[in-house]
């Protein structure tokens, strides 16, 4: 599965990698799409399960617009607390998709507002690359709140800010030690 695995980031061995997310080709997909139609916007996506360059994975296909006030599109995934423990160090996540670059936002319980998140830039390629993304990577978006990782209540891989054609795949997230 990990035959020219790209790594962004830090390398940490395998076995220090949590999974709460595996892809496997007879489970449903725990990933739920949102859109910009929430709030108005016309940009449109759906999740697929495929494989993708020899691997089984969740996709979220659309195309983001930036008609009326839009202009996002996203897959979340929700964290149950008893998954978060205070060795973690940050999150991974494999993806693979069309050259772009695509947000990964963290949302917690501090968090009040649908707008706010705790956000970072990934440029994704086609080529599965794990990215290692350190809890001081994420920066506040439309909050003065400090990332408390053991609050973490879900993440999401978002196509957002400009007119795109999305296609960006996930076969595996987690937290690293």
């Amino acid at each position: 599965m990990h035959e020219n695995l790209k790594t962004q980031g830090l390398a940490v061995p395998e076995e220090q990698l949590i999974d709460l997310y595996r892809s496997t080709p007879d489970q449903p997909s725990p990933w739920i799409v949102i859109s910009d139609q929430v709030m108005g916007g016309v940009s449109s996506a759906a999740l697929q399960q495929e494989q993708r360059h020899h691997s089984n994975c969740s996709c979220l296909i659309g195309r983001t617009s930036l008609d009326n006030n839009g202009g996002f599109v996203q897959m979340k995934f929700n964290i149950a607390r008893d998954e978060l423990h205070a060795e973690y160090r940050g999150i991974f996540i494999e993806l693979y998709g069309n050259a772009h670059d695509y947000n990964l936002h963290v949302k917690t319980t501090q968090l009040s507002r649908p707008w706010q998140s705790f956000r970072c830039n990934l440029s994704v390629d086609p080529q599965w690359t794990r990215f290692m993304v350190p809890y001081t990577q994420f920066e506040a978006h439309r909050t003065d709140a400090k990332l408390q990782p053991a609050d973490i209540s879900s993440i999401a891989v978002v196509a957002i800010g400009q007119a795109f054609d999305v296609d960006v795949c996930v076969r595996r997230l987690g937290f690293y030690r």
